[in-house]
C-alpha cells in the first residue's frame, strides 16, 4: 500500500511540474457550443482568406458536426464563402455543375466526395448547411485522385466531349484510359499493358500545353488542374517505391499528392482572388511547417499546408482538430491507446475540459512539446506554433456512423408488386432503366461458337438472369482446416442471409443461427466474420471482372466444349488474363487468374463458374501477418499458394441464385524451426429457403454485434474459447 501511496504522489509531483512547464492561455467551450461561442474567431481569424480546417482522424462523426458549426458561423458572420474539400478537382467541380442544374444537393455530394464523409449521418449537418444556402457558397476539391461516382463514371466522357468541342488533340484511347486509371486509382498500378507510361505523360503535357494557348475561362482553368493532377497520380504510381511502413500517417510517399493538391488550392485562389475559402481536410495535410521535426521518415513529408503558408503567409490560417482521447478506432473497433504524461495531449486531458480553444500567437506555443499529431500512437517533439495556427481540443471523440445504403433498392419497384409466381418484379416504366443497359457497337460473329459473342451475351442478360431486389436465404457450411493432412479445424453452422440483389456492388449480410465444433486441435479463429466470411462476399455475378463491360475485352475467352449440365445445353469457355492485380483478380495480393464458365445455350445464364488464382507474390509482410491471427505461436510466416472457387447456380422461378459454393486456399506455413507444413482449407456452403416477398432486413453493424454476441456467449459457443 506505502509503494501504491508512493508512486502516486511522485506522479501528481511530475505532473505538475510539467503542468508548471506548460502553461498556455485557452479559452474554454462548451459541449454543445452555439453561434456565438465562436465569437472569438473574429479576432482570431481577421485578414485571413483562407481557413485550413482540420481533424484528426476521418472516422470521429461528433468533430465533423463541430466543424459544421465552425463553418455556419464563418460564412454568416465574416463572409466565407467557398467550401474546399479534401476531394476530386473532377468530381467536386461535376457535382457543383450539377447542383447548379437543380440536382439534390445529398445526391451530388455522396457522387463527389469521399465517402468517408459523405457516407455518413454526422457529416449530414454540413449537408443540409449547404443545401439551404447553396446560392451563396461554392465547392471546390483540391485532391489530385478520383474520389466519386462522377469520376468514376463520367471524367473521360467529359474529357473527351471537351477536347472534340475545343478542336483540342488527345490521342489515348478513352476504354483503355478508363481501365488503366481504375487500375491507379484502386490497385495503386500503373497497368501499362495498354498504354504505356510514357505515352500517358507525353499525351497529357501536350493537351496542357494545347489548353494553355486557349482563352483564360473557368471551364479551361478545371480542366488544367484536373489534368495536372491525372499526371501526378500516374506519376506517383509509376515511380512508386517500396512502401514506407511507419506508424506516422502520412510519409514521404505523400509529397507528390500533397504538392498537387497544394498547386489545386493556390490556382483556385488566382482565379478567385476575392473568395473566402473553408478548406476540409486532415489535419496532416494543413500542417505550415515540418522544420521543427526531426524525427526519421516523418521529417522528410512536405504537406500542401506548407507550400500554401509560403505563398500566403498570414493570409491562410490552421486549424486542427485535436483529441486527447484514449481510444483509437483502428481495424473496425476501438483499442486503448497510452497518453504519454509530458505530452501536449496529457496537458490537454488533465483539463477534463469538453473543448477549448488554443491560438498558437502566444510564447508558450513556440515551446518543443511531446504530441501525437501525426500518429494514433507515436508522440514526436515539435514546436506546436509552427505545425498549426490554433488549436481546437475535443475531449471525447465518437466514432461515425453510416447511412443506410436506401439507394441501392430499385427505386421504382414497388414490393407490393412482386409476381409471386415468379419472384421477378414487374416495372411499369422499362425507361426508367435505360441508364443500366449496355450500349452494344455491332457484333461481329466469326462463327456460331465465337466465345467473344457468348460472353458478351451472358453479360448484356445478366439484369434478366439474377435476382434485382433484395432477399433472404439460408446458408449452411462447413470449413475444414488441415496442416500435414491433419485436421486443426472442423466446424459446421448455420446463418441467414440478406443480399441485396446481384446488380449492386454489395456483400451480404447474415446472422448467425447455429454452430458445432467438430474438431478443434489448436486453430482458433479470432473471427468468423473476418476469417472466413470474405468467401461468400465474392458472388462472380457481382464481382467478375470478366463480366464487365468494359474489362471483358482484355480477357482471352476460348471455348472448350458444349455439354449437358443439369439436363441443359451449355457453352464451357475458359478465360485468362495477362492483368495480375486487383483490377482484374479482385484479390489484394498479385496473382495469376483463370478459370471457366459454364453458359446455358437458351437464356445465356452463367450457371457455373470456376475462378482459380494462382498466386505470385503478397505486396507487403502484413497481409501475412494477418493471416497468421489465430493460429497457434509456433507459426511464424504462412502464405497461400493457390486458391480455387467453385460457384453453382440454382434456377428458381425464373432466376438464378446461388446454391453451392466451394473455396480451396492451399499453402504452406512455416514453424519456429524454420520447417514447412502444406495446409490446406476448404470451405463447401449451400443456399436454399430464397425469400424475395418479404425479406428481414439487416446492416453490417447488426451483423458484427451479433458476431461479438456469440464469440463470448460460451453456451452459443459450445463452452469453446475461441481467443484461446
Amino acid at each position: 500500500m506505502r509503494r501504491i501511496f508512493l508512486l502516486t504522489i511522485l506522479s501528481i509531483s511530475y505532473f505538475i511540474g510539467n503542468a508548471q512547464n506548460f502553461n498556455p492561455k485557452i479559452l474554454n467551450l462548451p459541449e454543445n457550443p452555439s453561434n456565438g461561442d465562436f465569437s472569438f474567431l473574429k479576432e482570431e481569424l481577421k485578414d485571413v482568406q483562407v481557413l485550413m480546417l482540420g481533424e484528426k482522424t476521418h472516422y470521429d462523426g461528433n468533430v465533423f458536426e463541430i466543424k459544421t458549426k465552425i463553418i455556419q458561423y464563418l460564412h454568416n458572420e465574416m463572409g466565407f464563402n467557398t467550401i474546399a474539400f479534401e476531394s476530386g478537382v473532377y468530381d467536386v467541380w461535376k457535382a457543383q455543375n450539377k447542383i447548379k442544374k437543380g440536382a439534390s444537393v445529398p445526391l451530388a455530394l455522396k457522387n463527389s466526395l469521399f465517402s468517408i464523409w459523405s457516407g455518413k449521418k454526422e457529416f449530414q449537418s454540413f449537408v443540409q448547411f449547404y443545401d439551404t444556402n447553396q446560392s451563396n457558397l461554392k465547392l471546390f476539391g483540391f485532391d489530385n485522385q478520383i474520389t466519386g461516382k462522377y469520376g468514376d463514371e463520367n471524367l473521360f466522357i467529359d474529357l473527351f466531349e471537351y477536347c472534340n468541342n475545343n478542336q483540342l488533340e488527345f490521342k489515348l484511347d478513352r476504354g483503355d484510359l478508363e481501365l488503366l486509371m481504375e487500375s491507379i486509382n484502386y490497385s495503386f498500378v500503373f497497368d501499362e499493358n495498354d498504354i504505356t507510361y510514357s505515352k500517358y505523360k507525353s499525351s497529357f503535357e501536350n493537351l496542357l500545353k494545347a489548353i494553355d494557348k486557349k482563352p483564360k475561362t473557368e471551364t479551361n482553368f478545371y480542366w488544367t488542374q484536373i489534368i495536372k493532377s491525372l499526371l501526378s497520380l500516374g506519376e506517383n504510381c509509376y515511380l512508386k517505391k517500396t512502401q514506407i511502413l511507419s506508424p506516422f500517417n502520412t510519409t514521404s510517399d505523400d509529397n507528390r499528392r500533397d504538392k498537387q493538391m497544394a498547386d489545386n488550392l493556390l490556382e483556385y485562389i488566382k482565379e478567385h482572388p476575392d473568395e473566402k475559402i473553408i478548406c476540409w481536410g486532415a489535419n496532416q495535410h494543413f500542417v505550415n511547417n515540418m522544420s521543427s521535426l526531426r524525427t526519421p521518415v516523418l521529417k522528410d513529408f512536405v504537406p500542401m499546408g506548407a507550400y500554401i503558408k509560403k505563398a500566403l503567409k498570414k493570409s491562410v490560417y490552421s486549424l486542427a482538430a485535436v483529441t486527447a482521447y484514449d481510444s483509437i478506432f483502428l481495424g473496425g473497433k476501438w483499442n486503448r491507446t497510452l497518453i504519454d504524461h509530458k505530452s501536449f495531449e496529457y496537458y490537454l486531458k488533465s483539463k477534463n475540459i469538453p473543448h477549448m480553444f488554443i491560438s498558437s500567437k502566444q510564447e508558450e506555443l513556440e515551446k518543443p512539446q511531446l504530441n501525437r499529431l501525426f500518429s494514433p500512437e507515436v508522440f514526436v517533439e515539435a514546436k506546436l506554433n509552427s505545425i498549426h495556427d490554433g488549436y481546437f481540443y475535443f475531449n471525447k471523440v465518437n466514432q461515425s456512423t453510416s447511412i443506410a445504403d436506401t439507394e441501392n433498392k430499385l427505386q421504382s419497384i414497388n414490393k407490393n408488386i412482386v409476381n409471386n409466381d415468379s419472384h421477378k418484379a414487374v416495372i411499369d416504366d422499362p425507361k426508367q432503366y435505360k441508364e443500366k443497359w449496355i450500349a452494344l457497337n455491332e457484333v461481329i460473329v466469326r462463327g456460331r461458337k465465337y466465345p467473344y459473342s457468348i460472353v458478351k451475351k451472358a453479360i448484356i442478360n445478366k439484369k434478366n438472369n439474377y435476382p434485382v431486389i433484395d432477399f433472404n436465404s439460408k446458408l449452411t457450411s462447413n470449413i475444414d482446416v488441415k496442416v500435414q493432412d491433419s485436421t486443426k479445424l472442423n466446424l459446421d453452422f448455420i446463418a441467414k442471409q440478406y443480399e441485396l440483389g446481384y446488380d449492386k456492388i454489395n456483400r451480404s449480410y447474415y446472422q448467425l443461427k447455429e454452430i458445432r465444433w467438430n474438431i478443434k486441435k489448436g486453430y482458433a479463429p479470432k473471427s468468423l466474420s473476418s476469417d472466413f466470411f470474405y468467401v461468400y462476399r465474392s458472388n462472380p455475378i457481382i464481382f467478375g471482372k470478366y463480366l464487365e463491360e468494359k474489362k471483358f475485352k482484355k480477357f482471352v475467352f476460348k471455348e472448350d466444349d458444349e455439354i449437358m449440365y443439369n439436363n441443359e445445353e451449355v457453352y464451357v469457355i475458359n478465360f485468362s488474363t495477362l492483368r495480375d492485380q486487383y483490377s482484374y483478380t479482385n484479390r489484394n495480393f498479385l496473382c495469376d487468374f483463370s478459370g471457366t464458365l459454364y453458359i446455358n445455350k437458351d437464356d445465356y445464364a452463367i450457371v457455373k463458374v470456376i475462378e482459380k488464382w494462382e498466386i505470385k507474390k503478397y505486396d507487403s509482410s502484413f497481409d501475412k501477418m494477418i493471416e497468421l491471427q489465430g493460429w497457434p505461436k509456433n507459426y511464424i510466416q504462412k502464405e497461400s499458394t493457390l486458391e480455387i472457387t467453385e460457384t453453382d447456380f440454382k434456377k428458381i422461378n425464373g432466376l438464378y441464385y446461388i446454391s453451392e459454393m466451394k473455396n480451396s486456399i492451399y499453402g504452406n506455413i512455416i514453424d519456429k524451426d524454420n520447417r514447412t507444413h502444406p495446409f490446406k482449407i476448404v470451405v463447401n456452403s449451400f443456399w436454399d429457403d430464397f425469400n424475395v416477398l418479404k425479406p428481414d432486413k439487416f446492416t453490417y453493424r447488426q451483423e458484427q454485434t451479433l458476431f461479438e454476441k456469440a464469440q463470448y456467449n460460451k453456451t452459443f459457443w459450445d463452452n469453446y474459447d475461441l481467443l484461446q
